[in-house]
């Protein structure tokens, strides 16, 4: 039937949206993710090192009897960026494991898992498919010969079709879901490094 086959092809391309296009663009996001972290340590260590800097150059000033209040600002200035630097480690730690690592576990179970729901799912459709169309064959034999059993083949066939098309809609229905899952599971990750980030602003 159309509205099976159209059902049919809704689902494998749920399947192939999800293996081809959802799941790359996920571990594009783990690459990015990282070369994020790792400029992210970078930046921090740098300027770890220029803050240092500061605050010696503000311990020279507190010796001066003119500079001494400057001294204390300098001093003051390289302790805030260490608690900033601080509360900013807190964040990363959050982006590094409960987001990145989340997601590059996710998808190497994922790719296995769907792979295999496609698969099973084409099997159980074409075995299905065959056994209705041969079912339907023989009916049209069987009222051809005027066969006395036709009724009940007959019966048989409509019972088939309709299981069929139980399947492909509880299929489609499962595969949207699946899809629909994924992501939920992307935008509450990154919901919750956008409230980590949020609470770091609020305390700058």
């Amino acid at each position: 039937a159309p509205e099976m086959d159209l059902s049919y092809r809704s689902t494998m391309s749920i399947y192939k949206s999800i293996l081809e296009q959802f799941n790359p663009a996920l571990e594009n996001l783990v690459y990015l993710g990282n070369n994020y972290l790792r400029a992210f340590h970078a930046l921090s260590k740098a300027a770890e090192v220029y803050f240092k800097a500061i605050e010696k150059i503000g311990e020279q000033a507190l010796q001066s009897s003119t500079s001494h209040v400057l001294g204390e600002i300098l001093m003051q200035m390289s302790d805030m960026q260490r608690l900033l630097s601080s509360d900013l480690e807190v964040v990363a730690q959050t982006f590094h494991i409960d987001l990145l690592q989340h997601m590059e576990k996710n998808t190497k179970m994922d790719v296995q898992f769907i792979s295999e729901s496609q698969k099973q799912y084409e099997l159980e459709y074409q075995r299905r498919a065959t056994n209705l169309d041969k079912c339907m064959a023989e009916l049209w034999r069987m009222e051809r010969a005027r066969d006395k059993n036709t009724r009940e083949m007959k019966e048989k066939v409509m019972r088939l079709r309709s299981e069929m098309q139980a399947f492909v809609s509880e299929s489609q229905r499962e595969a949207e879901l699946e899809e629909k899952r994924r992501y939920r599971f992307l935008a509450e990750k990154h919901q919750m490094l956008y409230n980590t980030l949020l609470q770091f602003y609020s305390r700058v």
